[in-house]
């Protein structure tokens, strides 16, 4: 069964956090659901059959070393500007690495950057490089990255029924992100042409109506990879939803 969490809910779960080895600030961290990392968290044993899902707040001029996990791996940045290596931005970013893909640093700007780490796995947490190459493994190294994603207003959705662009083009393996712009009160069905191995549906703008809850912005909903199309609905002011796709894990190819 998917599993939805609000934003609300989530903020309400919002902690600080330090983590030397990979960041020189103190820095916010708000759980969806899942297991935290062990690595700059607190893992808690009986949540870890779960998908990892949570929002992190960099603060200002901080910088993330560069590193690796060993899960698969989205992040959509949601506010502020920066870099994730040579690659800079200042609006919505989605950002995917395979497991055992080093990447970053991911530096954040004068206001700080925020950004959702969604992971199908329980990670221990990031594994700074190149202090543990060693313990990289040698499998096919995988990044994809849509930036500069147009989030419609509320004037552009009310004049909408659904409409869909491909972020990260469906791939054979299942890898894949679609924006859905919904307008309001109208009707669609969540999903790519292939199953993944699970996707989540992050809400980019606006809100949902999502078995019998209101979800608004920046909340999340979990579907297993054989679980059907999530049906949601637009809200008061319509939604832009981004479906996130995954592959398998690299054990599972």
């Amino acid at each position: 069964m998917p599993i939805a969490v609000s934003a609300r809910e989530a903020h309400a779960n919002r902690v600080g956090n330090t983590f030397p080895e990979m960041i020189e600030k103190p820095f916010y961290r708000s759980l969806y659901f899942g297991s935290p990392p062990a690595k700059g968290g607190s893992a808690e044993e009986e949540k870890k059959a779960l998908p990892q899902a949570y929002l992190i707040e960099q603060p200002e001029n901080s910088t993330v070393a560069a590193h690796y996990h060993d899960t698969n791996q989205f992040q959509v940045f949601v506010h502020g500007n920066g870099a994730v290596g040579k690659k800079s931005f200042d609006g919505l970013m989605v950002h995917y690495a395979k497991a055992h893909t080093t990447y970053g640093p991911i530096a954040a700007g004068e206001s700080g950057v925020h950004y959702m780490t969604l992971r199908n796995n329980w990670d221990s947490g990031a594994k700074r490089m190149p202090e543990n190459r060693d313990s990289l493994r040698k499998i096919k190294r995988v990044h994809r990255v849509a930036d500069d994603v147009p989030i419609p207003d509320a004037t552009e959705l009310k004049s909408m029924t659904v409409e869909t662009a491909d972020l990260i083009p469906l791939e054979a393996d299942g890898l894949g992100v679609r924006q859905f712009n919904i307008g309001p009160d109208k009707n669609c069905a969540i999903a790519l042409e292939a199953n993944g191995a699970g996707a989540y549906a992050f809400i980019a703008g606006g809100s949902i109506r999502y078995d019998g809850q209101e979800y608004e912005t920046q909340s999340l909903i979990y579907r297993g990879a054989e679980e059907p199309a999530l049906e949601v609905t637009g809200g008061i002011e319509g939604a832009s939803v981004l479906l996130l796709q995954f592959p398998p894990e690299p054990d599972d190819e």
